[in-house]
């Protein structure tokens, strides 16, 4: 069975982190950018931030926060709430999020998720559905927090949407948000079976037994959900010391937990996924790990990464992932530090074709190109090693690089979800490839994406992923140049671990 994520929810008001009943009475838990950091020690999958008040007062407040939580996880995070245009999306691409959840903007403006897609690519565009059973027993969806309907089908809606580009579904029950009360399975097996994309099932989860009810009974590719996690997380704190939060709220809950969360059953992540382990034949979490302290800045030179900047990169997580292993990063797109750089990243989310217009518009082809006959060392990531090939069938056919002699095409197989999202195995059997240094075959590694490197020659493929019936190439390598599907920076320990083996050899 694929892993299913977990994903943590943690709604924001201003800079606090909030939680209320049907999107309402929001309560001042806490700090967001703790939470978040607990979680991924703990074993999220990923973090959904929400804005809850954005899209009522026509602004996003989640940059800042999602620059501070950056600095300290190394998992991905969707980042959701007041988006209204495709530069708001990338404001919040470069302050640390992976995707993004855009409800309101889509419903008023359709267009906007194929505008996204063509720009970021399917796979980095979430369709949030907030969702109200109606009088006839279908389901409406609604905009601004719950608070607006749209009149639209939840069904219809999503269809749509799908089909103009979104590429993961995060369904949200306004009627079970908060109860404690359960997931509603008839709403969430309507979507899954209705779209071929991944869904992300939220609203309503009280207990581990409703996680593992929806796990089992609807095809679902990731769990989200917040008081279960969040007042565990509270049960530990030592709120005597704290200074931020309902501080009052939050000693009471502490001495009477239960009376006062009544349908809600705290539990972590890690205590989730050993019981999901135990209970569902064939399930498999994803295991990777949390760098500790000891392994921050173990590096004992501070060589330098320069970071191609074509305006299509998550310059915020991998800087600080390079930092974090000890690095110094220079960020840049101009062609003569780009050429004379020791090391350098073309990291990146979106489209083939959108890429390379920026690559030409800032003129970097041919000093890439320059840099690879030169056999000085490239690192692809994502999208910059889709972008190493001839060309690309994305959107019609797009030329690339031309790094490395192939193409790149979308992925196919049968019973699979397109993009592919979330935590894969890599493969591989050569065991003296350096890019590879402790770093074991079989280790999980974090993808988001809809489409594939396939090169001429086959030795160049220096990794495989399994994803359905399929194999495909994860990772390649030719002579200075090396490339990556997955996202190293949102890979924990053995992501880490690539990056400071590119330094090194």
């Amino acid at each position: 069975m694929k892993p299913i994520r977990i994903i943590p929810r943690l709604d924001v008001k201003g800079h606090n982190l909030v939680k209320g009943v049907h999107l309402e009475g929001l309560r001042v838990l806490g700090v967001p950018e703790n939470f978040s950091e607990y979680y991924c020690k703990n074993g999220a999958d990923e973090l959904l931030y929400i804005d809850m008040v954005a899209s009522l007062y026509g602004r996003n407040n989640l940059k800042q926060i999602l620059e501070r939580t950056a600095k300290n996880v190394f998992i991905p995070i969707t980042a959701g709430g007041g988006i209204r245009s495709v530069e708001d999306i990338q404001s919040l691409l470069r302050a640390g999020a992976d995707k993004v959840a855009i409800n309101t903007a889509a419903v008023h403006s359709p267009q906007l998720i194929s505008k996204a897609a063509k720009v970021f690519g399917s796979q980095c565009i979430v369709l949030s559905v907030q969702a109200m059973k109606v009088s006839n027993g279908k389901y409406e969806v609604y905009t601004d927090t719950g608070r607006e309907s749209s009149g639209k089908n939840v069904i219809d809606w999503i269809k749509q949407a799908v089909d103009l580009g979104a590429g993961e579904i995060l369904i949200t029950s306004i009627d079970q948000e908060g109860t404690g009360d359960g997931y509603d399975i008839d709403l969430i097996s309507d979507v899954t079976n209705s779209v071929s994309v991944p869904v992300i099932a939220c609203g309503g989860a009280g207990s581990s037994e409703h996680i593992l009810d929806i796990v089992k009974n609807c095809n679902v590719d990731a769990v989200s959900a917040a008081s279960i996690f969040h007042y565990d997380h509270i049960q530990n704190l030592e709120i005597e010391k704290r200074k931020e939060g309902n501080i009052e709220y939050l000693k009471a809950f502490k001495a009477n937990g239960r009376s006062i969360l009544k349908r809600i059953n705290p539990v972590s992540i890690s205590k989730l996924k050993e019981k999901l382990t135990e209970s569902i034949p064939g399930y498999t979490p994803h295991k990777t790990h949390y760098p500790k302290k000891k392994y921050i800045n173990s590096m004992k030179s501070k060589p330098v990464v320069t970071l191609v900047d074509y305006g299509r990169s998550n310059l915020f997580s991998v800087i600080h992932a390079f930092e974090s292993i000890g690095a110094k990063v220079e960020v840049s797109d101009k062609p003569s530090k780009i050429l004379k750089a020791d090391k350098i990243v073309i990291a990146g989310v979106g489209a083939f074709e959108d890429g390379m217009i920026e690559l030409n518009e800032r003129r970097l082809i041919p000093t890439i190109q320059e840099r690879a006959k030169n056999k000085k060392p490239i690192l692809g990531i994502c999208l910059g090693m889709q972008l190493f090939m001839d060309q690309s069938e994305e959107f019609g056919i797009t030329k690339g690089l031309s790094l490395i002699r192939g193409k790149c095409v979308r992925l196919t197989g049968n019973n699979i979800k397109i993009p592919h999202i979330g935590w894969n195995q890599i493969l591989y059997s050569e065991t003296n490839n350096p890019i590879f240094q402790n770093v074991v075959s079989g280790s999980w590694m974090y993808f988001v994406h809809s489409y594939i490197v396939v090169p001429e020659d086959m030795n160049m493929v220096i990794a495989k992923t399994k994803y359905g019936q399929n194999k495909f190439c994860s990772a390649i390598r030719n002579e200075n140049i090396t490339g990556c599907q997955f996202h190293p920076e949102k890979s924990g320990v053995a992501g880490l671990n690539i990056y400071k083996n590119y330094i090194d050899c």
